[in-house]
């Protein structure tokens, strides 16, 4: 029963997550809509439109500033959007400035991938002492003696059939468990921006992650095609 637990809780796709305030920039003609219940912000820029929403996220891996990303190109020429040079900053709470890891699909893949690996190891465990047990029983017996004293007599019983069911039953759970992993991993892949050319009148839209931190207020910088669009967002916690 633990197991079952521990493997619903494990594979639980529960999702928290909590929206972050847009800091209006001085300069920059902004766009602003609610679409979907989220808050999205655009800039306009060398014929290139960047739209960003961004919250932050708990999962089964980890914590992180989510961002929604979208781009439409409306030049006349092809842009390449590359997720690699996406780069972000912290103004913490004492001022400073930290520099964030912003994953790119490839290197979130690897970090889930590190997490189910702890996970099914930790698992393969807890079920290995489990099925070391199942197989053995002990039984309880009392005599009396002619002359009134009471005897218990402790038997040790091992059932290999019972030991063998117990394994498999395990070895299945492993399996299953290791195809559900598999899964979450590419259900979570499915629109993580990757390496993109965006023709023009082309639009794209995904998703990045950012490990969250503590701080003040979280800058976002999309570079493409020669200019960097800045977003930045109050992240403090009230």
């Amino acid at each position: 029963m633990k197991q079952k637990v521990c493997l619903a809780i494990f594979l639980s796709l529960a999702i928290i997550c909590k929206a972050q305030t847009f800091i209006y920039p001085q300069n920059d003609s902004i766009m602003t809509e609610y679409n979907d219940g989220k808050f999205w912000v655009y800039l306009n820029k060398n014929d290139i439109v960047v739209g960003l929403s961004c919250f932050e996220e708990k999962d089964n891996y980890g914590k992180y500033y989510h961002l929604d990303i979208f781009i439409k190109n409306l030049s006349e020429r092809p842009i390449i959007f590359r997720p690699d040079s996406v780069y972000s900053n912290l103004l913490t709470k004492k001022d400073d400035t930290l520099k964030l890891e912003v994953y790119t699909n490839e290197e979130y893949q690897k970090k889930i991938k590190r997490s189910q690996t702890w996970a099914m190891a930790l698992y393969g465990i807890s079920a290995g002492i489990n099925t070391g047990t199942v197989g053995y029983s002990t039984s309880y017996s009392t005599t009396y003696s002619p002359k009134g004293y009471t005897y218990t007599t402790i038997t040790n019983h091992y059932d290999a059939n019972a030991a063998y069911q117990a394994n498999v039953a395990s070895t299945n759970q492993m399996l299953i468990l290791g195809q559900m992993m598999d899964n979450d991993r590419t259900m979570r892949e499915q629109g993580y921006l990757k390496t993109t050319t965006i023709y023009p009148d082309e639009a794209i839209i995904g998703f990045m992650n950012i490990k969250r931190k503590k701080g003040k207020v979280l800058t976002v910088n999309i570079p493409i095609d020669n200019y960097i669009y800045t977003f930045d967002w109050d992240v403090n916690r009230k």
